[in-house]
C-alpha cells in the first residue's frame, strides 16, 4: 500500500532525511517534471491519529523548504507503484497549473475572536431582559441577526485588508459564536514578516478582537487538499 504527501516539481533534487508514517522512508515517484512523495506499507499504518497527522504534515513542511508542493489529503492511499504513476499522468496539466499557482507562496491561519467583554460592556449592546420576562423568539432572532451583522463587520474590518495584501483568500465558516473570522491567505514568502505586521496594526485597530495568525503553512487551502490538517494548523480552511 502506498500512503502519499504530496506532489512537487523539481524531481531531481534529493528527498529530505525525514521519515514519513511509522518511521517508514520516503520515496518518490517520478512521471516527467512531477514528483510524489511517498511511503510504503505492508498495511494501513496503527500510529495515533493526532501523531499520524503530525508526521504528515512535517513530510509536507520540509518538501516546502525547497520545492513547490501540493499537498495531498491526510489518508490519500494507493494500491502500488504503477497507480501513482497513472495519476500523476492523468492528472499531470492539472498538477503543473496548480504548482505554479503556489510556487513561492505559503498558507497563512488568521482566526478572531471576540474577546470577552468587561462588567457592564455588554449591558451597552443588548439591555437584558427582566429575569421573570422570558425573551421571546422574536427578540432572540433580532439579537442574533444584530450580532452577526456586528460581526461580519469586524471581520470585514479584519479580512479584507489582508486579502488585499494576499494573492488569494479564503473565508471558512466560524466555529463559534464568538469566532468572528477564520480564513486563509496565500502570500508569498517575501511578504510573510509584513503579513505578521498587519495583523499586529489590526489587532491595535480592534482591541475588541483576539486576532490569531498562524504559519507559515503548505498551501492546504488553495489545493483542494482536504480539511484534516486544519487540527495541526490551528488555522482556517
Amino acid at each position: 500500500m502506498i500512503w502519499a504527501y504530496a506532489v512537487c516539481d523539481h524531481p531531481d533534487l534529493p528527498l529530505p532525511r525525514r521519515r514519513g508514517l511509522a518511521q517508514a522512508p520516503l520515496e518518490g515517484i517520478r512521471q516527467d517534471g512531477l514528483l510524489a512523495v511517498v511511503s510504503q506499507h505492508t498495511h494501513v499504518p496503527g500510529d495515533p491519529a493526532l501523531d499520524a497527522l503530525w508526521a504528515h504534515e512535517r513530510v509536507v513542511e520540509r518538501l516546502m523548504a525547497d520545492r513547490a508542493v501540493l499537498p495531498l489529503r491526510f489518508g490519500t492511499k494507493l494500491p502500488d507503484v504503477e497507480s501513482v504513476r497513472a495519476t500523476l499522468a492523468a492528472r499531470y496539466d492539472e498538477f503543473l497549473l496548480t504548482l505554479e499557482k503556489v510556487r513561492g507562496r505559503v498558507e497563512l491561519g488568521v482566526r478572531a475572536m471576540a474577546s470577552p467583554q468587561p462588567d457592564g460592556a455588554a449591558a451597552a449592546v443588548v439591555t437584558p431582559q427582566p429575569a421573570s420576562t422570558p425573551q421571546t423568539g422574536r427578540s432572540y432572532l433580532f439579537d442574533k441577526l444584530a450580532r452577526g451583522h456586528r460581526n461580519e463587520h469586524e471581520a470585514g474590518a479584519v479580512h479584507d485588508p489582508l486579502a488585499a495584501m494576499a494573492v488569494a483568500s479564503r473565508r471558512s465558516r466560524s466555529q463559534s459564536d464568538d469566532e468572528v473570522l477564520r480564513a486563509a491567505y496565500l502570500v508569498q514568502r517575501a511578504d510573510v514578516a509584513r503579513f505578521r505586521m498587519l495583523v499586529q496594526r489590526l489587532q491595535q485597530q480592534q482591541p475588541e478582537l483576539a486576532i490569531l495568525c498562524t504559519g507559515p503553512w503548505p498551501p492546504y487551502s488553495f489545493v483542494g487538499a482536504g480539511d484534516e490538517a486544519t487540527a495541526i494548523r490551528g488555522g482556517a480552511s
